[in-house]
């Protein structure tokens, strides 16, 4: 390829340009075009100065509107607004001249016949200033109209008047006056600095007395109004994040239209918050095609296309070194959500896929093309089959670790595959993307893994051990994984597995409990839920990362709007991949008809038993999952009953049997409300020679839901 070329400033010849650094892509404009862009930043950094209501045409039209009226009844309300100042300022002057605070001060104390000679002393020294100064004034006025006539007496009455107008006027929610805001109201008066500190003080984000420092002014744009600020001293942006449904509705939007972020950085501190409201539902339009869609290849080791925000920002979703778990309730697009990064990894011809379609339709059925390995359902036979995959994957990690650890420092630095590594052929180890839609159709397979012995180990039990040695020591070795499920609940994927999945990504949610089990314990709290997204938001989703190791922020979700890819062009991408393939030499496995599957040495399977009952990095006891599972107890239940003994009768606190169970009492409470335990008429009780009044619940009334939900069942 010949080298990229640019015109020299001095002789207009070309001369090449350096290959090292950056190559940027740029338009030719001529004189006119360059200044009619800038005179438009210009205009735009100017109208971001004025105030909030000015910067909108139509709110602009309201703020006049408004100003006129006012001005317009002016003549009218003036005379009062004097009368009222001059009644505040003669009261103001006499508790000055009456040292009225003083006195005040000294009887609450009960020191005021000790300190009444000083009070008197100071009344006095106040009366004959307040005579002086009434007597100059009286005196130079006069001088003054004796050399210039009747313009100082009008001029003079022009300043007291105008004074005490201003001392005597109607404040905002004061007694006589009600707050105009010139019709309903909008964005534009809102984001005013007054009102959006009123909004915070609603919300409860600062203090009564407290305010905002307005780091960047509030400036609007096509999408909606930005503004940066910074809290009172001591308070945080992550707590301000959490009160988000309360300051979207102190603010009049949905609180999808609202975005919350810390400001990270040099630029930022803790409690600097950078505040985005949209002019519309930002997630209402039209998705957007993924450009995958078009794209001859894909190198996986970059971020594949994953969507947008709402503030139009480019979202990427990195596979490399995480693994991924998408969860929602059905027809919200998950499914079309997992393609995304199964696509990208289908058109890098250096990238091993396999594929399991738990739903068993044809969603995923142009990947065959490409498939090292494809499993079109959740059959017994299916899932067998989908075991005997993973054993050859499992052996190939571990066989990768054998072979990273020989090579030399030079090409493996860090114990892990490089792309160096992972794109040469005589290394054998290509990235390999393990993607499996309705994960829940596979581990809930109870058939006996061994039809000799009914009561061992079941079929799902050993998809989730094989899975979870693969989240677990994988992503080093190379290989990655890409799960989908409608039932991400503690009981379908458990916490051995669940907390081996780095990458979050959850769509709408029934419950902020089901939404917290896809993005992990703590994420409700932090003010991630999932099921606050609308049911119209098809493809919208809270992306979390959590490993460390991807570039996603762990302790912050997006709000993403995925792009969209047909299965026509999904299709057409895997007929591209394919052939990116045959050139290559890479085409594997199914895809090229070779079925036959490795065989998983002894000790790779000891590792795998020791890999699945070893600790996992989320524990249990930290989500809150109340959800019923099919005919299946509610989990807070279930737990329930393996801690309260049969002898146990009558009251019993919350908090008690919280802590039998590992959970927190305020969470423990609303899982048991959405479990159906009646509470006793009095909510709070004194128990167990309690000091205080404490929440409590019954036995016989846990033992009552536990036994209707059985029955029913």
């Amino acid at each position: 390829m010949a080298r990229p070329t640019s015109a020299d400033a001095g002789t207009g010849e070309l001369v090449p340009v350096p290959t090292n650094g950056p190559v940027l892509d740029g338009e030719l404009v001529d004189e006119a075009e360059y200044q009619r862009s800038r005179a438009r930043r210009l205009a735009e950094a100017a109208r971001s100065r004025l105030p909030a209501q000015w910067q909108d045409p139509t709110t602009a039209k309201q703020a006049a509107l408004v100003m006129t009226g006012r001005a317009a009844v002016m003549p009218l309300r003036y005379p009062g607004a004097v009368l009222r100042g001059t009644a505040v300022v003669s009261r103001a002057w006499w508790q000055w001249v009456r040292v009225a605070d003083y006195y005040a001060a000294a009887k609450s104390t009960d020191t005021l016949a000790v300190r009444w000679q000083d009070i008197a002393t100071v009344r006095r020294r106040r009366t004959w200033l307040s005579l002086g100064g009434t007597l100059a004034a009286v005196t130079g006025e006069g001088v003054w109209w004796l050399c210039q006539g009747g313009v100082a007496v009008w001029l003079t009455s022009g300043i007291v008047t105008a004074v005490t107008a201003i001392a005597g006027r109607h404040k905002d929610g004061a007694g006589g006056r009600k707050t105009v805001m010139g019709g309903a109201r909008t964005l534009a008066f809102t984001m005013g600095g007054d009102s959006l500190v009123e909004a915070f003080r609603a919300a409860g984000a600062i203090g009564k007395a407290e305010g905002l420092l307005f780091v960047q002014r509030p400036a609007n744009d096509r999408l909606g109004w930005t503004v940066v600020i910074d809290l009172p001293p001591s308070r945080k942006a992550s707590d301000v994040i959490t009160k988000r449904e309360a300051l979207a509705s102190a603010l009049a939007v949905d609180e999808v239209r609202l975005i919350l972020e810390r400001v990270r950085g040099d630029e930022g501190h803790a409690g600097r918050l950078s505040l985005w409201v949209g002019h519309s539902d930002p997630y209402a339009a039209a998705p957007v095609v993924s450009p995958l869609a078009t794209a001859e290849s894909w190198d996986l080791w970059n971020p594949a296309p994953f969507g947008a925000t709402a503030r139009g920002d480019k979202v990427a979703l990195p596979v490399v070194w995480t693994a991924v778990l998408i969860g929602a309730i059905p027809r919200m697009g998950k499914t079309f959500v997992m393609r995304l990064p199964l696509t990208a990894a289908a058109l890098d011809p250096y990238v091993r896929l396999i594929v399991a379609d738990g739903k068993g339709g044809k969603d995923h059925r142009p990947f065959e093309q490409v498939a090292h390995r494809f499993i079109r359902d959740a059959r017994t036979d299916s899932a067998r089959r989908l075991i005997a995959v993973l054993e050859e994957a499992a052996a190939d990690v571990e066989d990768r670790f054998s072979r990273l650890a020989d090579m030399d420092d030079e090409l493996c630095p860090e114990s892990k595959v490089t792309p160096q590594i992972t794109r040469d052929p005589a290394h054998g180890m290509p990235l390999t993307v393990i993607g499996i839609d309705e994960i829940q159709n596979y581990l809930e397979n109870d058939t006996p893994l061994d039809p000799d012995e009914p009561k061992g180990k079941k079929v799902g039990q050993r998809i989730c051990d094989l899975l979870t040695y693969i989240a677990k020591t994988g992503p080093a070795a190379g290989y990655s994984l890409v799960l989908a499920t409608q039932k991400p609940d503690a009981k379908v994927i458990p916490d051995k597995l669940r907390g081996q999945l780095g990458t979050r990504f959850a769509l709408k949610t029934m419950t902020y409990q089901a939404s917290e089990t896809i993005l992990g314990a703590g994420t409700y709290k932090a003010g991630m839920d999932a099921s606050k997204l609308l049911q119209s938001h098809k493809g919208v989703g809270l992306l979390l990362g959590a490993d460390g190791e991807s570039a996603l922020s762990s302790g912050e979700a997006l709000t993403v709007r995925t792009h969209l890819l047909h299965i026509a062009q999904i299709r057409s991408a895997c007929e591209r991949g394919r052939a990116a393939r045959d050139a290559a030499g890479t085409l594997t496995g199914d895809a090229i008809g070779d079925t036959a599957l490795g065989v998983l040495p002894p000790e790779v399977a000891a590792l795998i038993d020791e890999a699945a009952g070893g600790e996992v990095d989320e524990p249990a006891a930290e989500v809150v999952d109340a959800v019923l599972v099919d005919d299946e107890l509610p989990e807070v239940l279930g737990l329930l009953v393996d801690v309260i003994e049969d002898d146990e009768q009558g009251l019993v606190a919350v908090a008690d049997l919280a802590a039998r169970i590992g959970w927190e009492p305020k969470r423990f409470g609303e899982a048991l409300t959405m479990a159906g335990v009646a509470r006793p008429q009095a909510r709070r009780q004194r128990v167990n020679g309690s000091a205080n009044a404490v929440p409590v619940v019954t036995f016989e009334a846990i033992r009552a839901a536990v036994v209707a939900r059985t029955s029913a069942a």
